[in-house]
């Protein structure tokens, strides 16, 4: 049963890296499908960043679906509030938990994420503590709710950026390294600058040629 898979894995996640705990996840399951639930259970606290940094890896790179970045940034959206509220244990939504995913294709799809989270493991470790204290996350909580509805703008490319960020923000969430935390945070808000100033110029130019 996958809770039996979830217990076992809580033994091991006090040291164990993120990425040998989603291998370690998707080996063990014996049941045909896994809601999105027990994955975060399994993971334990480090669901949230793991979560932030799944959901935007998709808007990173333009996507050839219009309007798929919208339902990939609603979950980054509600996870972020989750930690401006400084809510301790991640609370998911009915809709978001008991979503199920076969298990086949879980396990087709793990060593792959857990091949780019590996990488940037090797980046990450523990410093700037302070940036994960409590009142401080809230504040990057803040920043990631900025960031997910930048995401979900049905405009091309303008999401990348701020993607990325977030992706940095989640991993840094994960190792509590501050710095990536920092870093996701400056490059998000860059890009969310860099759109402002594209959108005001388009819209001054636009209403330049209007009163011409």
């Amino acid at each position: 049963m996958n809770q039996d898979v979830v217990t076992g894995l809580r033994t091991r996640q006090r040291n164990a890296r993120t990425s040998e705990l989603l291998r370690d996840f998707a080996s063990a399951l014996t049941t045909d499908r896994v809601t999105v639930g027990d994955i975060v259970s399994g993971l334990g606290d480090r669901g949230l960043g793991v979560l932030i940094a799944i959901f935007s890896l998709p808007n990173i790179l333009p996507s050839t679906v219009p309007f798929s970045n919208v339902a990939t940034g609603i979950p980054p959206l509600i996870f972020a509030i989750q930690l401006m509220l400084g809510v301790n244990t991640l609370i998911l939504p009915n809709f978001i938990a008991r979503r199920t995913i076969g298990t086949k294709m879980l396990k087709a799809a793990a060593p792959r994420v857990a091949s780019v989270l590996s990488w940037f493991e090797r980046l990450l470790k523990l410093r700037l503590p302070w940036v994960t204290t409590p009142h401080v996350e809230r504040v990057i909580g803040a920043i990631s709710f900025m960031l997910a509805l930048v995401c979900m703008l049905p405009i091309p490319f303008a999401h990348n950026l701020p993607a990325l960020g977030l992706l940095l923000i989640g991993l840094g969430l994960i190792e509590r390294d501050g710095l990536a935390i920092l870093i996701g945070s400056a490059i998000g808000i860059f890009g969310t600058l860099v759109l402002s100033l594209v959108l005001f110029g388009l819209a001054h130019g636009l209403s330049f040629i209007i009163g011409a």
